[in-house]
């Protein structure tokens, strides 16, 4: 069998500056993964215990780091509340990969260990590590296979604006903002699609934001044009690009002192915020309306089901479980902060109206096993890749009924899934609820992220609020 290794890694990128959370670091075939020991470590105290990981100077009096450096690098530790000898974390993962022999593999290790989250890294070459487009497309890669496909595809398609971007300079325009000949004559771009990162300057970014506001949106059509993009989706892929940046600074690749983004360098465009908030009269119209059995029927009760469960997105509706649901309420994590590695994540409790059972009762998967999903769009034998799928045609086929839907009721404005969701927090703040408590009820931890939810006050309540003044 090919060898196999392992060492301890701290991940400063998985916790708050200043800190980090051991890994195992993997090494296997070529390969190599890290495994999250949710051990959380101050860099002083990394930096002391990595110096002396072959073995503690009898000079060293601190207690507490002399306990984690058993726990980390010892053959043993004492448990500080059952006192019980157990393994280091270095030992235990040594042992399992001797226990595997020629059975080892990067899952059968994980399952040994009980560990998640675990991540390959792939080994690169130095052009492979300075270029932002292998960045951004590992980046995708790695989002993947954690079920994040709406933020891998976004990762993708930077990357691929990237490209095209490069692709459209003339060799005039190449020279003003490169300090390296292409090696190809008939398109600009070298031949690999490589850009480095020391290439995404200042003067960079501002003619690609030019080019983007021009030209950036691609036609689905074969013989479709390019139109241009709008602000919101410049903004989304620089912020993609500035990510990718900073793990390339994090990880030594690219100096601190070359970064294009912030102020007197180049700021990111917020876009335009357009509120997608309906009104309180035109819900209680689609609450009345009587739709036909079957789609009409499950598109209106899932985008009611949203508005009436604290905003709860299609994501999430579909993989609520029936562990989830409890009696006349239910509370669930959302799968935004689920994926994250934050321990701390708070449960959303949803008081069930009878409107919102009904519509449970209507779609429910019969086998109530608490593992099991209550709507029948997903299965545990699903690939990430098939249930993200899966979702986006549920809320594709949503939206098409609720627009056909608002047509018949004459309902103005976006009435799409996300609407719901804007609708839900708005109508809330306009009947004066505290705004600390929509910010609880959507699963934020920010009250700035909550006002950016907000849709803005009607004529009517303006004109009440603005009474006051005399």
């Amino acid at each position: 069998m090919s060898s196999v290794t392992v060492n301890l890694f701290l991940d400063k990128r998985a916790s708050k500056e200043g800190e980090g959370i051991v890994k195992w670091l993997v090494c296997f075939d070529g390969k190599q993964r890290l495994f999250t020991t949710g051990v959380k470590l101050s860099e002083d105290d990394w930096t002391f215990l990595k110096k002396h990981k072959s073995g503690l100077p009898g000079q060293v009096k601190n207690d507490g780091r002399r306990r984690l450096w058993n726990m980390l690098f010892g053959n043993f530790y004492h448990e500080e509340y059952t006192g019980k000898e157990t393994p280091s974390y270095l030992s235990k993962a040594q042992t399992i990969i001797g226990n595997l022999g020629d059975d080892f593999s990067f899952e059968r290790f994980a399952y040994s260990i009980g560990a998640q989250g675990s991540r390959e890294i792939k080994i690169k070459s130095t052009k492979d590590v300075n270029d932002i487009i292998a960045a951004l497309k590992d980046k995708a890669s790695r989002m993947e296979s954690d079920g994040r496909m709406g933020n891998a595809s976004n990762y993708l398609s930077t990357a691929s604006s990237l490209l095209r971007f490069v692709k459209s300079l003339s060799n005039q325009q190449w020279n003003e903002l490169f300090d390296r000949v292409p090696t190809a004559r008939k398109t600009v771009v070298q031949p690999d699609n490589t850009i480095f990162f020391k290439d995404i300057t200042p003067a960079f970014l501002i003619k690609y934001e030019k080019w983007m506001l021009q030209s950036g949106s691609v036609s689905r059509s074969a013989i479709g044009s390019a139109s241009p993009a709008s602000l919101t989706t410049v903004g989304i892929y620089c912020r993609h690009m500035r990510s990718v940046y900073n793990d390339a600074i994090e990880q030594g690749i690219v100096d601190r002192a070359s970064y294009p983004f912030g102020k007197n360098r180049y700021v990111i465009p917020a876009g335009s915020n357009t509120k997608k908030a309906l009104k309180k009269e035109d819900i209680l119209k689609f609450m009345a309306y009587k739709p036909s059995v079957g789609m009409e029927q499950r598109s209106l009760d899932l985008w009611l089901f949203s508005y009436l469960c604290n905003g709860m997105n299609m994501n999430d509706i579909c993989r609520l479980k029936w562990e989830d649901v409890e009696g006349d309420r239910l509370s669930f994590v959302r799968q935004k902060t689920a994926r994250t590695r934050k321990s701390n994540q708070t449960k959303i409790k949803v008081a069930l109206f009878p409107q919102s059972l009904e519509i449970i009762n209507r779609w429910a998967s019969p086998d109530k096993n608490p593992r099991n999903y209550v709507f029948p769009f997903l299965n545990e034998g699903m690939t990430a890749d098939r249930q993200g799928r899966v979702i986006k045609q549920v809320i594709k086929v949503t939206n098409q009924y609720m627009r056909k839907i608002a047509e018949t009721l004459k309902i103005q404005g976006n009435v799409n899934t996300y609407s719901a969701r804007h609708s839900f927090a708005t109508i809330l703040l306009q009947s004066e609820a505290p705004l600390a408590f929509i910010s609880q009820s959507l699963g934020h931890t920010s009250i700035s992220t909550t006002e950016s939810y907000l849709g803005s006050f009607d004529d009517e309540k303006t004109k009440k609020y603005l009474n006051a003044l005399l």
